[in-house]
């Protein structure tokens, strides 16, 4: 029953469970050519636990960005809490928005990724990659 996010890419597919993302909430890394980054954000409340969301278990929102832009590929870290890219210290939310700093206004591309149960992604995807451990 462990919640995982998937990160699709051009047919390949990586898994993350949740409870790794709790403990790691950044997680830079590649599939195929396409440089992506995992933002985490811990303590929300999920809505399949209880018949109210708020009484729901704690979970992570877990999603994944392209660290393309113009200016190069990103690498982010948790900084005082929030999402920073390390070349400008710009400040970043989970839904990939640049809140402060030079890239203030700024949007990385999201990704095809989802929160499912990896019991039901993997009966129709077998062949992804599940994550074991992030640095």
């Amino acid at each position: 029953m462990e919640r995982v996010l998937s990160v699709s890419v051009a047919g390949k597919h990586r898994l993350y469970p949740l409870s790794l993302l709790e403990k790691h909430p950044v997680s830079n890394r590649q599939l195929g050519a396409v440089p992506y980054v995992v933002f985490a954000r811990p303590d929300m409340a999920s809505p399949l636990d209880s018949p109210e969301i708020a009484n729901g278990r704690r979970i992570p929102a877990a999603t994944a960005f392209d660290r393309r832009l113009a200016q190069g590929v990103l690498e982010f870290e948790i900084r005082d809490g929030g999402f920073v890219d390390q070349a400008t210290g710009s400040r970043w939310n989970i839904l990939g928005e640049a809140e402060s700093g030079p890239m203030k206004g700024a949007r990385l591309a999201a990704l095809d990724s989802g929160v499912h149960f990896a019991f039901a992604w993997l009966a129709f995807n077998p062949d992804s990659e599940i994550v074991r451990a992030l640095p």
